[in-house]
């Protein structure tokens, strides 16, 4: 990503181009381009508006308030605070947030209806047989 003032190379999630000391835009920070033509996206976006591609999913939540990251487990947004919805209501394949009762993930169409047992506290995935969740601890076979 580049500053759109003086074209300097950004880090993600900078608040300050290194070049010129602008404050980069919420929009020009959290944007991303498309793999197969390098268009600029549209957060949420499913499909790159020049080519058609599908987007891939990234591999965690972008907070629903300031479009940042967030960072894999968390509860909380590291840059704006907002709690973020609990990892048992997320896909266990792309970790888009689900509404309950969804069969399919709407983001990479994986059925969450699987044989793959989740923790409901966490959304790790548990073995077969597992009593207790490896990551956080919670029973397995308790509500």
């Amino acid at each position: 990503m580049n500053c759109s003032k003086c074209g300097s190379l950004l880090k993600e999630n900078a608040k300050f181009c290194p070049g010129c000391g602008s404050p980069v835009s919420m929009t020009q920070g959290n944007s991303s381009t498309c793999a197969s033509c390098g268009t600029t996206l549209i957060p949420g976006a499913k499909f790159c508006p020049s080519c058609g591609k599908p987007i891939t999913p990234k591999q965690s939540n972008i907070c629903s308030k300031c479009n940042n990251l967030l960072i894999p487990g968390a509860k909380f947004c590291a840059f704006c605070g907002t709690f973020s919805a609990p990892a048992s209501n997320n896909c266990p394949r792309c970790n888009n947030v689900i509404k309950e009762g969804m069969k399919f993930c709407g983001v990479c169409g994986a059925s969450l209806n699987s044989q793959v047992n989740v923790c409901r506290q966490c959304g790790q995935p548990l073995s077969p047989n597992t009593k207790f969740c490896g990551k956080c601890g919670t029973p397995v076979n308790m509500p």
